[in-house]
């Protein structure tokens, strides 16, 4: 009795898992197919054009938050898409997190703006390198002090820096950039694994559902 309740509950197993790999799998697809769409508003959009006349808080409002509504994160809620005090140069300037009624699951995208030039990223090497930033570099960022998401993503409203969560201090390496100026169908590829039902979800779900 006991044997054949483990077997089943193995078998149980299992099968949820395949599950969730095929959800996300699906996800991953779907995903992928409208972001070149959405994307476009924001590559042929009159403020990307005239990015050299934004101020600071434009670059946020008009560039930056809209990518992430792309990824489909709702940027209107708080407890979803955090905007911070900004109180210290270490604080990102937003994280999305993923919620279970009062109970917080996850931290996935930690998100800072940094005015940094394309000089500064060297695409080859994967390398960012720029001495610029207001006070702390990418190693300080990434600490565990300051740092408990999945990624945390460097951007100047364009080009967006994705830096893993096994970043090694030092080597100031990033897993992938997207730059909303140019980029190529691997590009939105790469990036649907950024979208927030991609990253939300999570083998938990499928035993709930």
């Amino acid at each position: 009795m006991v044997l054949a309740a483990l077997l089943l509950f193995v078998i149980v197993l299992v099968f949820s898992f395949i599950i969730f790999l095929f959800c996300k799998r699906l996800i991953y697809k779907l995903n992928r197919r409208v972001l070149a769409r959405n994307l476009a508003l924001i590559k042929n959009g009159k403020y990307l054009a005239d990015y050299e006349n934004l101020s600071e808080n434009d670059i946020r409002e008009k560039l930056i938050i809209p990518f992430f509504m792309v990824l489909g994160y709702n940027t209107y809620d708080m407890r979803e898409f955090v905007r911070t005090q900004r109180r210290a140069a270490v604080e990102p300037d937003y994280i999305t997190k993923k919620w279970d009624n009062s109970r917080l699951c996850k931290r996935s995208l930690y998100i800072k703006y940094e005015n940094f030039s394309d000089n500064a990223v060297n695409l080859n090497k994967k390398v960012y390198s720029d001495n610029k930033m207001q006070g702390v570099n990418i190693d300080e960022l990434m600490k565990p002090l300051y740092f408990k998401g999945e990624y945390y993503v460097l951007t100047n409203g364009y080009l967006y820096l994705f830096f893993s969560k096994k970043y090694i201090t030092g080597s100031e390496k990033f897993e992938f950039c997207f730059n909303v100026k140019n980029y190529s169908k691997a590009d939105i590829a790469n990036l649907a694994y950024f979208t927030k039902q991609y990253m939300f979800l999570q083998i938990s779900d499928v035993y709930r559902s």
